[in-house]
């Protein structure tokens, strides 16, 4: 007669075989938990327009769309979008770079990011896990001031633009506003075109305060008559136009006769420069971002 085995004494073949289960369960899982690094983070690229070519993005200062970013991974691999880029799901570590492009118009200039002082691109950069990295570039245009020279001011056309309206009173008015100086240094208040030519014409640097004032009345000309942006900054002076026009105001107010020898004369002579070289078209950097293309 077969024995018959009662169902207790098969528990423990059973639970043998759920505690191997269980131990092939957990060993599996402890696999999957160390292959899988689930903490990555992330880069954002920004782009800004750097009206003052700081290097920083200043209050006001607009971002710029559609300029191409490319990442380069530690492994090599490259992928591109437009601005503003954002990357995500990298893993921490070293040797991440990313990489602006060029427009094809050449007057654009890149001021950030920078190392040591200096613009770089590419940007290198590490990945911290569960953080976001931002990188910024910067870069800005250069154009034309747009300025015309005292010639223009003093001939037929300079004569038909400052009558634009059917009296040049307001430019006249405008003009005698000014700390504007003759050749001794006495004030000088246009009272009609006849009498502005001719000391537009007569100026010369015996005082070097004659010289600013003839320069600084032709760009007070140039911005209202809309030839010359006030606001466009200016590198050489690190200034805006109207700041310019400004300091050179503020220094005739000051010093209206700065022959040689003058402490002040130096001075007068930079700004008279710097106002002679916008007259003649000097580049500026334009409020408004120059066109820009790629590729």
């Amino acid at each position: 007669m077969k024995l018959r085995t009662h169902p207790r004494h098969r528990l423990p073949a059973i639970a043998s075989a759920v505690l191997v289960l269980g131990t092939f369960a957990g060993a599996a899982f402890a696999q999957t938990a160390t292959t899988v690094n689930p903490y990555t983070g992330s880069v954002v690229v920004k782009k800004f327009y750097d009206a003052n070519a700081n290097g920083v993005r200043d209050t006001g200062e607009p971002f710029l769309t559609g300029w191409p970013m490319t990442l380069t991974r530690p492994n090599g691999t490259t992928s591109t979008r437009n601005t503003t880029a954002v990357w995500s799901g990298l893993t921490g570590g070293s040797g991440y770079s990313v990489l602006e492009a060029t427009p094809l118009q050449s007057n654009w200039v890149q001021t950030a990011p920078r190392v040591n002082g200096v613009p770089v691109n590419p940007k290198n950069f590490s990945i911290v896990p569960c953080k976001t990295v931002t990188v910024y570039f910067g870069n800005y245009c250069k154009k034309g001031s747009g300025g015309h020279t005292l010639g223009f001011w003093s001939n037929k056309n300079g004569q038909d633009r400052m009558n634009d309206g059917g009296e040049m009173a307001t430019e006249l008015g405008l003009l005698s506003t000014l700390n504007l100086v003759g050749a001794s240094g006495t004030a000088f208040d246009p009272l009609n075109y006849d009498g502005f030519r001719a000391w537009l014409l007569g100026g010369n640097s015996v005082n070097m305060a004659y010289m600013l004032s003839v320069q600084l009345a032709a760009m007070t000309l140039n911005v209202e008559a809309g030839f010359v942006d006030g606001d466009a900054y200016f590198l050489p002076c690190k200034c805006t136009i109207n700041e310019l026009m400004d300091d050179a105001n503020a220094s005739l107010g000051l010093y209206p006769n700065t022959p040689s020898g003058h402490s002040q004369r130096d001075e007068q002579a930079t700004l008279k420069t710097w106002l002679d070289q916008l007259n003649n078209g000097a580049n500026i950097i334009p409020v408004t971002p120059c066109t820009r293309t790629f590729y």
